[in-house]
């Protein structure tokens, strides 16, 4: 694929994108974006308090399955000639990140208090920060003999593709109910997730710094581990799926049961 590259000090390393890395990227994103919505419109309780178990499986759902995941798979399906390797710990720090945000940006956005459209403009603005912040730090977690320049007019679009989608996604989490609307949510959500991070990923131009790089301690490489994490998320958004819906079951029943008595 790179036939005649030499990774001489100063050159640009070219890339190429392995597209079925691509296209799980964009799966993992749908899928994560739906198990976030339908755990999204429950995470308030009748009296207007957080259900604090449903609030952190959404967080993961979407912060770690709809953004994150797609972000590392997308990051792997990035392909250069150069040796690559990511920094564990980075890594960690950018998923907890997002969730985090992701988290706080949900609570702030299903508030009982205030008009709905600034509170979900206010929880938007604060998790489209956290995709960024991700994005970035997620970045800086590759160990190679490289460096990125970078555009700040790209990076400056990215943000502002990151803060839009997150205020849609807020609404659309707080607004649509029914499981067609949420699919179809899922997808929107999707292609303007990988939206985001493609476009922050062509505010870099990676150049060669070193002709050779010594693999560091606490990282991880290899095109396996982005498969690894769509399996595993995959598996997360299941169990997650799983949960929500024999919770609803159970909820219904109860509310079914509890009828005939209150007729009497």
């Amino acid at each position: 694929m790179f036939v005649g590259f030499q990774p001489v000090p100063g050159t640009v390393v070219p890339y190429a994108y392995d597209w079925p890395m691509v296209a799980l990227s964009f799966l993992i994103s749908v899928c994560g974006a739906y198990v976030g919505l339908r755990w999204s419109r429950r995470i308030r309780l009748p009296d207007g308090r957080l259900d604090v178990d449903r609030l952190l499986c959404a967080s993961v759902a979407l912060g770690g399955g709809a953004v994150w995941s797609m972000h590392f798979i997308g990051m792997v399906a990035y392909q250069t000639p150069t040796h690559r390797e990511f920094g564990l710990f980075m890594t960690l720090a950018s998923l907890l990140v997002v969730m985090v945000l992701a988290g706080t940006g949900l609570a702030i956005a299903s508030r009982p208090r205030g008009s709905r459209s600034d509170n979900v403009v206010k929880g938007g603005v604060l998790t489209g920060l956290g995709v960024v912040a991700m994005h970035y730090t997620g970045m800086e977690a590759i160990r190679s003999n490289t460096r990125f320049d970078w555009d700040l007019g790209v990076i400056a679009l990215s943000a502002v593709i990151a803060v839009v989608v997150s205020v849609v996604a807020l609404w659309l989490a707080t607004t649509v109910t029914t499981r067609g609307k949420q699919l179809a949510a899922a997808v929107v959500m999707g292609v303007a997730v990988c939206g985001m991070h493609y476009t922050g990923m062509s505010a870099g131009t990676m150049v060669c710094t070193t002709p050779t790089y010594a693999p560091s301690l606490f990282a991880i490489e290899g095109d396996s581990i982005g498969y690894a994490v769509f399996g595993l998320t995959l598996i997360t958004l299941l169990v997650i799926l799983v949960v929500e819906a024999t919770r609803t079951g159970a909820a219904t029943a109860a509310t079914a049961a509890a009828r005939p008595r209150d007729l009497a």
